[in-house]
């Protein structure tokens, strides 16, 4: 009998420990790799002036981040504050994240994001970071006043004296890499999902890689409507989901 007690207060004590370690480590900076980046633009009726309708779109990002052995998604809208993803953030691009109660942040050299968090999944082990991505991504950490300081000299002195060289032309922005699906539905403001994230109310126009994707039109009191369909670079296609009464 003592020794099974013995043993129980001892998985206790381990289970203990785990979940401390698991706190500290979700209130940590740590390395991740980003999974995928959907966009979402919902179209919703502000207002009518004279019996036309004043639409205001409403322009929603989804991020799917791999770390260690889970998988996080996080969304957020357009603001004053937060403004789209860097277009560096590709599937395989390396950030540092940290997890904060139902908050997800997300910084690399390009941006710095806050996502509010709507799943957490389990998934295999992450592709580690190599030496050189941690490289880029600890030079976030370094201080400014110690970066201002690295390479001055009286010859830099002279040289921020000198007036700065007139700016390159900007490239001219690069081709689309997506296409486009205008979602519909019968009644108004049901909720799409898009390969199980959901990606907001219709009418909904979503930007998405090209391939497969699986839809789903629901809401309460109706019975969901569901679609496969094929996306290719640069399309634009329009789903009309009518939901039948249960």
């Amino acid at each position: 009998m003592k020794r099974v007690l013995l043993i129980v207060f001892v998985l206790i004590g381990l289970g203990m420990v785990a979940g401390i370690r698991f706190a500290e480590a979700e209130s940590l900076w740590q390395y991740g790799r980003i999974v995928a980046v959907k966009k979402s633009v919902t179209t919703s009726t502000k207002a009518w002036v004279v019996n036309t309708p004043l639409d205001e779109e409403r322009t929603q990002y989804t991020i799917s981040v791999h770390v260690q052995d889970r998988i996080i998604v996080g969304n957020y809208e357009i603001s004053t504050t937060q403004s789209e993803p860097p277009p560096e953030w590709t599937p395989g691009s390396a950030v540092k994240l940290e997890v904060s109660g139902d908050s997800l942040y997300l910084r690399s050299a390009t941006g710095s994001l806050r996502l509010h968090i709507t799943q957490r999944k389990t998934a295999g082990p992450m592709q580690q970071v190599t030496a050189e991505e941690k490289k880029r991504l600890s030079e976030l950490d370094a201080p400014q006043s110690l970066q201002s300081m690295i390479g001055f000299s009286k010859a830099s002195e002279d040289k921020a004296a000198a007036p700065e060289p007139v700016p390159p032309p900007k490239p001219p922005p690069p081709a689309p890499l997506t296409g486009t699906v205008t979602v519909r539905s019968t009644p108004f403001l049901s909720e799409v999902f898009v390969d199980g994230d959901s990606m907001g109310y219709t009418p909904a126009k979503i930007a998405l890689g090209p391939g497969k994707h699986s839809f789903r039109v629901e809401k309460p009191g109706y019975k969901a409507w569901t679609k496969e369909m094929t996306i290719t670079v640069g399309s634009e296609l329009t789903l009309d989901a009518t939901l039948g009464k249960q």
